[in-house]
């Protein structure tokens, strides 16, 4: 279970504000006040205790890369394994339920913003269909309404690349009552996968800058923590010293992607390579002495690169609020680190030569106090009630006072102020 867990914790919360955000943007947001889904009353002890224990045991022990696996659900399983998952490592409130059929499975999936007084959800739903080995996206719903077919497709498309291009789904059966998986034992299969969703052009430099951070880090000891301020300064160096001939804004994208994975846990991997090569353990990356800010940071970034600033920073919103509804609480302290974040990525990639005044600005020398504003005085921990009750919602002047004096201190940084 710690190893599925692992990878859940990691990328689940990602997942859904992917899913959300992309909806988000534009007006394309469709609620509903109710999910299609009602909770299941009928689970008993004994289906509790069997999900435990398949969960437990998948991926399976003792097998070596390349060993063949496979495993064979039925619909009732299927919902279960789904449902734990999403209600353990995604929300409590959110339901899924797949409904298995000759070569076709009917998914919908509900979930609740935590931010909305109003208890709305985001009800979607799509149909897999057997395509060869890999099945294939079609006739997608939000709230009911049919999604942009093009829009589907190209989500559709990057996730079934990802995963063509370890090598390693061999086939994913869809049948009455059954779905059946077979594939091929990576311990590494999901950063292999994830690396799959970069673009072909953009992987090698990618790689380029984890074989320097994995030179940079092989030498310490396992489990010391290491300064984010230091990484910056190391990749984004090796940026600056790039051939004239080098694209400075795809350099400090790919510094950025390659960081924002580091410190996430998930090194990029070369999904074509076979070898088994392991990667320097990863090690605390830490940001004003906390490991969550250098996650903020980086995670936002690296939105930026891949989505805009605005997309950035509606996903850094949910997070926060998801804290706030049951999690660590609402942090403004996290929220001055995504703002940064998002800073860093504007000033990295906004031109060729606002892309390489950054490169000789780290180079020439970093600190935290540089790009990371001080977190002295904002509030943390608070859960929706306390938060509601001090700062009502996005639109209240005291809320935007705080965000007011979060920017403040990020203008002031000297890394973001105007060039002389």
């Amino acid at each position: 279970m710690c190893s599925m867990r692992r990878v859940i914790s990691t990328f689940s919360w990602l997942v859904v504000l992917t899913i959300i955000a992309v909806l988000t943007v534009g007006s394309m947001m469709l609620l509903d006040h109710e999910p299609l889904i009602n909770q299941d009353q009928t689970v008993t002890p004994a289906e509790r205790a069997w999900v435990k224990q398949w969960l437990a045991n998948n991926p399976p022990r003792r097998k070596r890369i390349g060993d063949a696996v496979s495993f064979n659900l039925s619909e009732r399983q299927t919902n279960l394994i789904a449902n734990t998952l999403l209600t353990q490592f995604v929300q409590d409130r959110g339901r899924v339920a797949v409904q298995l059929e000759p070569q076709r499975a009917q998914v919908t999936i509900s979930l609740a913003l935590p931010w909305d007084p109003n208890d709305s959800f985001v009800n979607l739903a799509f149909d897999l269909v057997e395509n060869g080995a890999l099945p294939k996206i079609d006739n997608a719903r939000l709230a009911g309404l049919p999604m942009p077919s093009a829009l589907v497709q190209m989500l559709a498309d990057r996730a079934l690349a990802a995963i063509e291009s370890t090598q390693s789904i061999q086939h994913v059966s869809l049948q009455h009552d059954q779905l059946a998986v077979n594939y091929l034992w990576r311990p590494d299969l999901l950063e292999r996968i994830g690396s799959g969703f970069v673009a072909d052009a953009a992987l090698p430099t990618l790689l380029r800058y984890q074989r320097d951070l994995s030179a940079a880090l092989v030498t310490l000891r396992r489990g010391r923590p290491v300064q984010l301020a230091d990484l910056l300064k190391l990749l984004f160096t090796k940026a600056a010293e790039q051939p004239d001939s080098a694209d400075p804004v795809a350099e400090n994208r790919a510094v950025i992607l390659v960081l924002a994975a580091y410190v996430n846990g998930h090194p990029i991997r070369d999904p074509a390579d076979t070898k088994a090569t392991r990667l320097p353990y990863a090690h605390p990356v830490l940001l004003r002495q906390r490991q969550d800010l250098g996650q903020h940071f980086m995670t936002s970034a690296a939105l930026v690169t891949q989505g805009g600033d605005t997309f950035s920073g509606m996903i850094g919103w949910y997070k926060e609020m998801s804290d706030a509804n049951g999690g660590s609480g609402f942090s403004f302290a996290d929220m001055s680190a995504n703002r940064a974040g998002i800073r860093l990525a504007q000033r990295a990639t906004a031109s060729p030569d606002s892309a390489r005044q950054v490169q000789q600005r780290i180079a020439a020398g970093l600190t935290e106090d540089d790009f990371m504003p001080v977190i002295d005085g904002l509030p943390e921990g608070m859960d929706q009630q306390a938060f509601a009750a001090n700062f009502g919602n996005q639109n209240n002047v005291v809320y935007q006072k705080m965000i007011q004096l979060i920017d403040e201190r990020i203008n002031a940084a000297r890394l973001f102020r105007p060039t002389p």
